[in-house]
């Protein structure tokens, strides 16, 4: 029998010596691992109680501070019972806004309901708000109805000593949002059935709104939970669980108050990793010790086997880079190469290479990554608003359009256009514009739902998408909260601006259309809107198709009329009231058409409005003007003045006061005699602006007057900002001043508080001798209208002089 060498025996012995001192160490490292991960889990279950607490106390104090506050908000000292409902009034917005505060009750010392905002006051929550009046300091809880809300109980001392509580109810979705931040777990409000409220069943139902992913996840992890698992358990020391191949500490926090029985807060950690690591770090010691017993055996073989390893691992590694798959190859790397110089060979120098060639690729990745996601973001988004541009909603427009017939409801186009935005640019510079187009996205943006989806197409243009929607109604009511938001004033730096919006829509419940059919419409519906002054919408239709048509042929023969010379002017009479001589003439303007005969200036201006052609007609008619005024001075009539409309568009213009002074060098006349007419309008659009315009044109010695005053913005504060000379009344006012005695007192009293601030008056559309009688006796100084005269054409107006105009009175046709 072959006998085993003394060194086969020493190694023997001593192989079992090591396997023994092995198994116990391993053993005592295992049980410490095993310990630690428990510690583990007992200080993540002690760390989000504490926190848990924390931050609900912290969110309750927060209103109660706010509730302390209402008593040194504003100008009273104490507040009586009014005050304190009218201020929680004010802020309900503020709170739902601010703080998802859905519900507000005010309640006496006799517990009864002064105020409230949202719900009625559940009868649960009445022993909270006695004991809080009992006491005198702020009681929180909660309270479960459909869903969990935290309940914040204040105190109040009013006028007279009275106390009262201000109560309020919040969602706890902030309070779990910011305990999931701070505590790094998913989060669930859960609840047991009725039937089971108690520590012994592990039934639980989740009562939270989840994301799809986080509720598939909370739902598999309340199906696996061991069946043995008790309420107790989880509220006193948590559960490993696993679902989904994946392991979950899961834990539970009661939400503590009568209210809120059968309802917790559900804590999950996300275990895995560190399942995984201390599997990885148990394994290592039980390999390790097994390692240390097999050492004797494979050492040899372990140190040639290590070669051969490296060039395996580097040849799986490489193909990593080429797939970008950076962090594995990272990983892979490190595990595969010796870091230590005393310990490396050449394949570990030859691995470190490789990890520098990973990197500088890794990085050179990012680097394309961000550059390609700006590039997109330039050609998707609005680089002044952030908002998305043209291309953007193109795209969206067309990919819901593609699904419209599969989803209940249509979809709306909102083609949005800030009125009166040039003149801010030209008035400010683009500076301040850029800062009104900021100013107006912020306010569309507030009034939109978030499935809504908003751009800016340039300029002062944009355009909302409404997703979703099945009536009219629906849309105008958007529409209405778009219009509400501009009623304020833009106040931006030391300057004020009035901006109003103009809304076309396009709305469509089926894919028959596409995007630029839907953007084509919405425009044309804007420029109907913008028709009807100040902040309005029009739904489009198929007649505004007919009207745009009409537009592009009308400006089509306006140029050619301008050609062909088929404008002309028709000079209106203004009178003085007391001595019916002839002081001046309003210039209008008028256009024989070849084939219609006159057109109707109710019919071309509107059209023409908005076009570069009205520039060109207002330039026209003031030229055609002032040399109508040279001729009645060469003439005979040297005091007769000339009246000129001045458009928005021609008012805003930079080159009126330069063109203005060229016509009056050019044809020699009397800049007083010059009376250019303003609406109110125009004036209180931009009234620091329009101050500036007007005194440059009276610096040039030509007067202002205010048209149709009584029909806008008018007020003392107006024409007092305004320097004006002349006030017009509207000829709607003087055509019910017979009839009607509030007609008859707001002109008497119009032209008593303008003469008082020195100014001359005018009344527009006399038809009558007992009108002009009447204005006559309450001092008004001059008007015009059809008793008088009706407008009179460029071509006749010297023939009509003659027979209407003796020793500079205007003879009147009827009997006065």
């Amino acid at each position: 029998m072959r006998r085993l060498s003394i060194s086969y025996k020493v190694l023997f012995v001593m192989l079992i010596m090591v396997s023994i001192v092995c198994t116990l160490v391993v053993g005592l490292l295992l049980k410490q691992s095993s310990s630690q991960e428990h510690e583990i889990n007992q200080s993540l279950f002690a760390r989000d109680v504490t926190r848990y607490h924390q931050l609900q106390s912290l969110l309750g104090d927060r209103l109660s501070v706010w509730v302390e506050s209402l008593k040194h908000q504003g100008e009273w000292e104490t507040l009586t019972e009014a005050q304190l409902q009218l201020q929680l009034q004010r802020s309900s917005d503020f709170l739902l806004l601010q703080w998802d505060v859905s519900s507000v009750w005010l309640i006496n010392e006799l517990g009864e309901v002064n105020f409230s905002e949202g719900m009625l006051l559940p009868d649960s929550l009445r022993p909270m708000v006695m004991q809080t009046l009992q006491q005198g300091r702020p009681q929180q809880g909660v309270y479960c109805g459909n869903f969990c809300e935290m309940v914040v109980s204040t105190p109040i001392m009013l006028a007279g000593g009275k106390t009262y509580a201000v109560v309020m109810t919040t969602s706890l979705q902030e309070l779990l949002a910011l305990l999931s931040e701070a505590s790094q777990a998913e989060l669930a409000l859960v609840r047991q059935p009725d039937t089971e409220v108690g520590y012994q069943s592990s039934r639980l139902y989740l009562n939270s709104t989840l994301s799809d992913k986080q509720s598939l996840m909370m739902r598999g992890v309340l199906r696996d939970l061991p069946k043995q698992t008790t309420i107790k358990r989880l509220i006193t020391r948590g559960i490993e669980v696993v679902s989904g191949n994946n392991a979950y500490y899961a834990m539970l926090l009661p939400l503590f108050n009568s209210n809120a029985n059968g309802h917790y807060v559900m804590f999950v950690h996300d275990i895995d990793d560190r399942k995984r690591t201390f599997k990885i770090q148990k394994l290592i010691i039980f390999l390790g010790g097994l390692g240390l017993v097999l050492t004797f055996v494979v050492s040899m073989f372990v140190l040639l086997r290590r070669y051969s390893q490296k060039l395996e691992a580097l040849s799986n590694m490489l193909p990593l880079l080429a797939n970008k798959r950076f962090d594995e190859f990272k990983e892979q790397n490190k595990r595969s190469f010796f870091r230590n110089q005393w310990f490396s060979d050449e394949l570990d120098v030859l691995g470190s290479a490789a990890e520098e060639l990973a990197e500088k690729l890794e990085t050179l990745d990012q680097q394309v990554t961000v550059n390609t996601a700006k590039l997109e973001k330039m050609a998707m988004f609005d680089s002044l608003t952030g908002l998305p541009n043209r291309n953007m909603m193109t795209f969206q427009i067309n990919k819901l359009l593609a699904s419209v017939n599969r989803e209940k409801g249509g979809i709306a186009l909102l083609f949005i256009d800030l009125d009166n935005f040039k003149k801010v640019n030209d008035s400010h510079g683009h500076h301040f514009g850029d800062e009104v187009v900021k100013v107006a996205s912020e306010r569309l943006s507030r009034a939109l739902r978030e499935s809504d989806l908003i751009s800016r197409f340039g300029g002062d243009e944009f355009v909302i998408l409404l997703n979703h929607v099945e009536t009219n109604e629906q849309v105008e009511s958007v529409a209405k909260k778009l219009t509400a938001e501009f009623v304020e004033p833009m106040c931006i730096a030391e300057h004020t601006f009035y901006i109003t919006i103009s809304i076309g829509i396009a709305f469509v419940r089926d894919s028959k259309s596409n995007a630029l059919e839907m953007m084509r419409h919405a425009d044309t519906a804007m420029y109907e809107a913008k028709l009807l002054r100040g902040s309005s919408y029009r739904f489009f239709d198929a007649n505004m198709n007919k009207k745009v048509m009409r537009q592009v042929e009308l400006e089509s023969e306006a140029q050619i009329a301008m050609k062909e010379q088929q404008f002309f002017l028709a000079l209106q009479p203004q009178i003085s009231l007391k001595t019916l001589k002839l002081v001046g003439f309003e210039a209008l303007l008028r256009w024989r058409h070849p084939q219609r005969g006159l057109v109707s200036p109710g019919e071309f201006l509107p059209l023409l409005e908005h076009t570069p052609m009205m520039a060109e007609l207002d330039f026209w008619v003031m030229e055609q003007a002032i040399m109508l005024l040279s001729e009645l001075r060469t003439r005979g009539y040297p005091g007769v003045k000339m009246a000129i409309n001045l458009s928005a568009a021609q008012f805003a213009n930079e080159s009126l006061q330069p063109y203005l002074t060229e016509l009056i060098a050019k044809y020699s006349v009397d800049a007083s005699l010059i009376e250019l007419e303003l609406t109110e309008t125009v004036l209180v659009a931009d009234i620091e602006r329009a101050v500036q315009v007007i005194q440059q044109i009276r610096s040039l010695g030509c007067q202002i007057a205010v048209d149709d005053f009584g029909t806008g913005y008018s007020s003392l504060t107006y024409l007092r900002s305004i320097p004006s000379d002349i006030i017009k009344i509207d000829r709607s006012f003087i055509a019910g001043m017979m009839e009607a005695g509030t007609d008859r007192n707001i002109v008497d009293s119009t032209i008593s508080m303008v003469r008082k601030m020195g100014l001359e008056v005018i009344a527009e559309g006399i038809e009558t001798a007992a009108q002009l009688n009447q204005l006559h006796s309450m001092q008004c100084q001059y008007g015009q209208g059809y008793f008088i005269s009706k407008p009179i054409e460029q071509h006749v107006l010297w023939q009509v002089l003659q027979s209407q105009v003796i020793n500079g009175r205007w003879v009147l046709l009827h009997n006065t």
